[in-house]
């Protein structure tokens, strides 16, 4: 009788270490997205604020044919992307987050209907974001936008 409690005991200790884990990693993969979507508001609301202390000082933003620091998307492309996502309804149609230690990964598909400088735009956007937690924040370290 003891040795079954003893088994009982050990295996709700391993139940519960594991749906610890799960929740641990379930609030982590909502920390991205919630930095993601804080992103996205920001280009939309032109808060280069907000949009600075989310990106991490060292990241590097392909879009289009162009590589750019912080520096260079924030006084640049920020500002249209900020025009161009205002005109358009926007729907996710998949979000897939991977987390390794502090670094995260997260690709997207985004369907974009809207009218912009008066054309017409039904377009699939596609995203690369990967984020690196650093002092217990998660930063934007890189994006790839096509």
């Amino acid at each position: 009788m003891v040795n079954l409690m003893n088994k009982i005991f050990t295996l709700t200790i391993v139940l519960i270490s594991i749906s610890m884990t799960a929740l641990a990693q379930q609030s982590e993969e909502q920390s991205v997205s919630k930095i993601l979507g804080d992103f996205e508001n920001a280009i939309v609301e032109n808060n280069s604020e907000v949009a600075s202390k989310l990106l991490h000082d060292d990241v590097v933003i392909l879009e289009g044919n162009n590589i750019e620091t912080k520096e260079q998307y924030l006084s640049h492309h920020f500002h249209s992307d900020g025009r161009f996502l205002s005109a358009m309804n926007r729907e996710v149609i998949s979000e897939q987050i991977t987390i390794e230690g502090n670094v995260a990964w997260v690709s997207s598909q985004t369907k974009m209907i809207g009218t912009y400088n008066e054309r017409e735009i039904d377009r699939t956007s596609l995203e690369l974001a990967v984020l690196k937690k650093e002092n217990g924040e998660w930063k934007i370290i890189a994006l790839h936008w096509s």
